[in-house]
């Protein structure tokens, strides 16, 4: 079995702090809902991040949907051998039931997310796909997994080739596999990355998106596991 946690990913409704600029308040009467019930956007609020701590770490839903997107139409998925969690900057942790299928669309997938974060399933409660849960942190998300072996992927990790790296772990008899991919455009894990996963690895010298990383952990793995 193959876990996918998509870390720290900048998924997070409108802060306080911004929920009055007049960027803000545009788009949200462009969305027919109150400022604080919106998903903090780059593509719309950049203007408004300016003050934000972080801010141009924050607010990057695309990054997200984009995963999902890869991860939930992969074969692997499609083998039922795949487990998706997402954990936010807020610590908030996100389970995805593999038959979920995730719109294409951008805006109609920001509005689930909105959905999801003011009810914490969708889309009932008595069978959900997506839900909610609040004040998880990386660490306890991972020790709840309980694979075999934990790797982190972050382009200062020890460079390795996928392929050999699942063979290797194969021929061990590691057969649950947790990987913990960034949910963020730039920078570094906050979390003590190092101390939360087993090993962490490296794919290329620079840093690649969150849907790069899982397509290739995703393709690697079912080569391996055939």
């Amino acid at each position: 079995m193959l876990t996918l946690v998509l870390a720290e990913a900048e998924l997070e409704m409108m802060p306080a702090e911004l929920s009055h600029h007049p960027m803000v308040l545009a788009h949200a009467q462009v969305r027919k809902k109150p400022a604080e019930r919106i998903l903090l956007d780059s593509n719309y609020h950049h203007g408004a991040m300016t003050t934000l701590p972080e801010g141009r770490r924050r607010g990057r839903p695309d990054i997200t949907h984009l995963f999902l997107l890869t991860a939930l139409e992969s074969i692997v998925n499609k083998q039922n051998l795949l487990k998706i969690f997402l954990h936010t900057r807020n610590n908030d942790v996100i389970s995805i039931h593999p038959t979920t299928r995730i719109m294409r669309n951008y805006d109609r997938f920001c509005g689930l997310i909105e959905q999801l974060f003011d009810k914490h399933y969708v889309p009932d409660e008595k069978q959900p796909l997506l839900v909610l849960h609040n004040n998880k942190s990386l660490k306890q998300v991972v020790d709840e997994i309980k694979a075999n072996v934990v790797v982190a992927f972050s382009s200062t990790g020890t460079p390795v080739i996928l392929h050999e790296y699942f063979t290797s772990l194969k021929k061990q008899k590691k057969k649950d596999i947790a990987c913990i991919i960034g949910g963020f455009p730039s920078g570094e894990f906050h979390a003590d990355i190092k101390n939360i996963a087993d090993e962490c690895v490296s794919l290329y010298p620079e840093m690649l998106p969150a849907w790069t990383v899982a397509s290739e952990v995703l393709v690697n793995y079912e080569n391996v596991s055939r």
